[in-house]
């Protein structure tokens, strides 16, 4: 090294540095402000996606209510059940201590045997008397019944019989309309059978009050 070259100081040579193009790069150059641009866009996504996000919470909201005013219902529910069964227990107690029997198969025939009992209490509250005379009263002359049936507890007929002609059946159901206990008469049928004689289905509705 020649000795007449003056000594480099470190903070020449750092100045020295600064002015080399490659290590002398502002913050600015690399720093890119992605906020100062406006991507017109966007907004109806982010408006969109904004709308979203609200209907979402809200549908959170509602089905967390809906959550809770059905847990309140389903306990409403069981505490009456819980009511019910505890009557239902002290009923049957009460039944035993009186000698009645509420078990299970017992209350399954129950139905029944009341259904039984009311066709008993029709069939023995019914005026066959009554029925065939005011039967007779709408009959005509020419006419001939050959079968009654009583259905539905006496409410409904059913009549099979036979005229000589139609003008007979006619005059029949006429005269079943016109009477106080006999209503809504049909004529379901009418053929002329082997005999010569018109056949015929009639089935109407009996009041005995003649209602």
């Amino acid at each position: 090294m020649n000795r007449n070259t003056p000594p480099v100081s470190i903070g020449r040579l750092a100045a020295a540095i600064t002015h080399v193009p490659l290590f002398n790069r502002s913050g600015d150059e690399f720093h890119i402000n992605l906020s100062s641009r406006h991507w017109a866009a966007m907004v109806p996504v982010r408006a969109t996606l904004l709308t979203g996000c609200v209907f979402l919470v809200l549908g959170i909201l509602w089905s967390i209510v809906q959550m809770g005013l059905g847990y309140r219902e389903a306990r409403t529910i069981s505490t009456e059940l819980d009511r019910i069964r505890q009557q239902d227990t002290q009923l049957i107690a009460e039944a035993r201590q009186e000698g009645i029997d509420l078990s299970e198969g017992v209350l399954q025939r129950l139905p029944a045997e009341v259904e039984l009992a009311n066709l008993l209490i029709e069939k023995r509250a019914f005026s066959w008397t009554k029925f065939l005379t005011g039967l007779e009263q709408a009959i005509p002359p020419r006419l001939m019944l050959s079968s009654v049936r009583l259905e539905q507890g006496g409410t409904m007929v059913h009549l099979l019989g036979s005229a000589v002609n139609l003008e007979d059946i006619t005059a029949f159901t006429v005269g079943l309309q016109d009477h106080p206990t006999f209503k809504d008469p049909v004529l379901a049928q009418h053929r002329v059978g082997a005999s010569g004689l018109v056949e015929f289905d009639v089935t109407l509705r009996y009041s005995q009050a003649g209602l």
